[in-house]
Formats: C-alpha cells, sequence, structure tokens
C-alpha cells in the first residue's frame, strides 16, 4: 500500500490504538512528514517504540497541516470535541479518518461500503465469505476490525468495507463503487445529538458515487425507504431497492415458504430458491436482510445465480451475535454481545422462546426505548446488571419479573439458579441493549467473558 501523493505533507494521527498505529506506519512508509497523539501515556510510549514521533496537540500549527486523521472514536464537533478537532477546525485543517485515505492510495481499488444501525458485520463478513468461496479475491476490512491501512492489496482484490456513522461522516473525496444502506433505527445519539445527524452521516456513503456505481438499499424500515423515495433528486448512482417484508417492482424481494427462500429479482428477470436446510446461520429475519443484500452486491458484480446459490451455503454468521455457546441440562445459552443498542437486542428476543433475558451495561441515549409488552412476548424473565441495571429495571419491572445486578457475573449465576429449576427449556441470552464500557473495553471483550463464566457454571 503506497500514498506517494502524499510524500512530504504533514500528517497529524490522533488516536494511537490499533488503526491509528497501522495508519501511521503505512503513511510514514510512504514518506509523509508524521506526528502522532493519543490521550493514554501507556499508549503514547507504546507509538515512540514502534517509531512514531510523539507530539503535544498545544504544540502544534494546524496551520501548517494538511490534514488531521483523528480516531473516528474520537468526537471531532462540541460537546465533548477533542482539542485536536478544535485546533484543526480553527485552521481549517481537514478532518478525515483512515477510509478516507483510500482515495489517497496510488491505484484505486474497487470498494464495496456497508453501513446500516445493524447488520453490517455480519453482511460484511458474509459477503467476503461468498466471494472467496467463489476464487474472488476479497478483504473485510474497517469497522469489522481490520484497519484498511493493513490490507496488503493484491490485483483485482474486492475491499469490502464495513462503515460505521463515525468513519462516513468524515469522509469527503472518497467513493464506493457499491454502497449498501441495511437500515436506519435511533444510534449513537450521544455522539451526533439528533437523529437526522445521524441518518446525514449515514448517507454520506453515497455522496461521491456515480452514474456507473451501484446503491443498494433496504427498503423494511421507513428512514431508508424515505431515503428512496428521494434518492435520484440528491444521487447519481443506480439505486437498487431490496426487501424482505414486500414485493418490489424493479428491485429485489426475498420471502421465506414452505422451508425455502425465494429471491425475486425484478432487476435481471430471474429467480433463486434455497433450501433453509442448506444454510448454517441462526434462520431470522435480520439475517435474510444480510442475505440479501449480498445477494445483490453479488448481481452488481455480474455473478450467476448457480455460483451465488454455492456461495450462499455454509456461512456460520458472526462470533457474539446471537451465537450459540452451549447446552446444560434444559438450558441452552447464546452470546449477544453485539447487541448494543435496544433495535438490535429486539432481534434476538423475536428470534429465541422461554428468554432469561440478560441485558445491562453503559445506557445509550433512548435506553431501552421501543422494547415494551410486544417484545418481551417470548421473555419468561429478565437479569439487569451493570450502570444501567436499576434504569433498566424500572423500566421493565411491570411487564416480565426483572432482578437487578451490579455485574454480569452475578446476573448469570441467578439466571443459571432459576433455569435449573424450571421444567421447560430455557434459552439464557445476553443481548444486552448497551455499550460495554461500563466494565469492558468492548463488546468482544464481554462476549468472551460471558463465555467464560458460562462455562465455568456449567
Amino acid at each position: 500500500m503506497s500514498f506517494k501523493s502524499l510524500s512530504q505533507k504533514n500528517v497529524i494521527v490522533v488516536g494511537l490504538g490499533i488503526s491509528g498505529i497501522s495508519v501511521s506506519r503505512k503513511l510514514i512508509k510512504s514518506k509523509v512528514k508524521l506526528f502522532g497523539w493519543d490521550d493514554n501515556y501507556k499508549t503514547r510510549e507504546k507509538a515512540k517504540i514502534l517509531g512514531i514521533k510523539v507530539k503535544k496537540i498545544e504544540d502544534i500549527d494546524f496551520k501548517r497541516v494538511d490534514f488531521l486523521v483523528l480516531s473516528p472514536g474520537i468526537p471531532h464537533l462540541p460537546p465533548n470535541q477533542h482539542i485536536s478537532a478544535k485546533l484543526a477546525i480553527e485552521s481549517r485543517c481537514p478532518i478525515i479518518t483512515d477510509i478516507e485515505l483510500l482515495s489517497f492510495l496510488d491505484e484505486k481499488k474497487f470498494t464495496i461500503g456497508i453501513t446500516g444501525t445493524n447488520g453490517k458485520s455480519t453482511t460484511t463478513s458474509y459477503i467476503q465469505y461468498i466471494l472467496n468461496k467463489l476464487n474472488i479475491k476479497s478483504q473485510a476490512c474497517g469497522n469489522i476490525g481490520t484497519p484498511v491501512t493493513d490490507i496488503n492489496f493484491s490485483d483485482d482484490q474486492k475491499l469490502i468495507i464495513e462503515a460505521s456513522s463515525f468513519q462516513l461522516e468524515r469522509i469527503h473525496e472518497f467513493r464506493f463503487d457499491i454502497s449498501v444502506l441495511l437500515n436506519i433505527t435511533n444510534d449513537h445519539l450521544d455522539r451526533h445529538l439528533s437523529f437526522e445527524n445521524y441518518i446525514n452521516a449515514k448517507l454520506k456513503i453515497f455522496n461521491r458515487q456515480t452514474d456507473n456505481d451501484n446503491a443498494i438499499i433496504s427498503v423494511d424500515d421507513l428512514n431508508c425507504s424515505k431515503i428512496c423515495d428521494n434518492f435520484k433528486n440528491k444521487y447519481k448512482s443506480k439505486l437498487i431497492r431490496i426487501s424482505t417484508k414486500k414485493f418490489i417492482k424493479n428491485g429485489i424481494s426475498l420471502i421465506v415458504e414452505k422451508g425455502f427462500i425465494k429471491i425475486f429479482d425484478d432487476i435481471h428477470h430471474c429467480e433463486l430458491m434455497i433450501d433453509l436446510k442448506d444454510l448454517s446461520f441462526f434462520q431470522s429475519n435480520h439475517n435474510y436482510q444480510n442475505l440479501l443484500a449480498a445477494y445483490a452486491i453479488c448481481k452488481c458484480l455480474k455473478i450467476n445465480n448457480r455460483d451465488i446459490s454455492k456461495g450462499i451455503i455454509g456461512f456460520n454468521g458472526l462470533e457474539h451475535r446471537l451465537e450459540k455457546i452451549s447446552k446444560f441440562k434444559n438450558i441452552t445459552f447464546y452470546n449477544d454481545s453485539k447487541a448494543t443498542n435496544a433495535c438490535s437486542a429486539k432481534i434476538a428476543l423475536s428470534c429465541l422462546e422461554n428468554i432469561y433475558w440478560l441485558t445491562g451495561g453503559r445506557s445509550k441515549k433512548g435506553g431501552l426505548h421501543g422494547i415494551g409488552g410486544k417484545e418481551l412476548k417470548n421473555v419468561r424473565k429478565i437479569f439487569t446488571y451493570g450502570e444501567a441495571s436499576l434504569e433498566f429495571k424500572k423500566h421493565l419491572v411491570d411487564m416480565k419479573s426483572t432482578e437487578a445486578f451490579l455485574s454480569l457475573d452475578d446476573a448469570l449465576k441467578s439466571a443459571f439458579m432459576n433455569a435449573m429449576k424450571e421444567k421447560i427449556n430455557i434459552n439464557i441470552t445476553l443481548s444486552p441493549a448497551c455499550s460495554s464500557f461500563d466494565q469492558f473495553n468492548n463488546f468482544e471483550e464481554r462476549g468472551n467473558y460471558f463465555k467464560k463464566i458460562v462455562k465455568n457454571i456449567t
């Protein structure tokens, strides 16, 4: 990966985690004049060992900086605006993330961008699985965990980029060849401050597309449906509507009927039928949406239906996303740690029966808004924990039997003891509807810890 066009440019990288280190080392190799900064002392010292020059933000003249690469998780606007962003904006210095750097590559790469409130990671992984199975070189990267600057590019390789709203809001020139919007519901309002700002950040995935590019949008929620209605007035790319809820004229639709998935493609005038027995992932509406998006991407890549059928089979889904951990007597344990908002947790609650629901962590703006009696019909008991424990108990206690605990450990132990007394099969399900930051560094750490304590008690 080379950025010769950036040689001798002055760049500041703030946030020296995995992505920040990767960006810094790649830019230094391209002879960029670079300084880095991280608010954490230990992280700064680690960066120095790796050959990155560290400089205090207050000592930087941003009028002489070509751009600031700011970690997606660091706010660039008030009320929690980082000092580097404040100084950059005052000096009219562009603020970007690592995805934008791809626009400076010496050689343009074919990119597929995938965003949405839920399902991004699964769809990103699914399309990589299909393409690699069909011997089409591809690599998943971005918000899914692998920094885009960590990719060792090869000829004809396709990049499948999971793009969060935090990354998209700082895109200026970068263009995706195929852009996918899966869904939009309330999330990250603590960062974006309003739902409108959140939607606008997501929509930047279409901004630079030309009439040779493709935009795939699911119309299964009202917000995305409204975006489609006004799409041609704002964007140049070819719009492909998809739905798992209704037939779409001049679009692509999916229904589940008599043990089969049927895809009706009114764009390419063809149909595809898949036996549900051949699918390895958890069968639910949200996964059908992910499958349909993957199908639409394949058609944009001119892959025939016979090959798509081969590629689709065998995908097992993602770790931490409604992941079946183990079974002990009458109890089955599910790890859905990736459910960091109420909308995502609702999906898990709709997929299982006789649920003992473990929910909690650090509450997001909106909390459990949208989860009421209807959404709890499959839930027998609720066990809240963490910072949100009492808040969530107050919301839920009048609808279902609810107990509150300080830690995930205590919540699981109580759920396990109660489930052992039941005469029916119980699904103990961690689906937090919260961020993990009260007790864990990320949802992966939370999910792995849950699997560890499940193993210990069984």
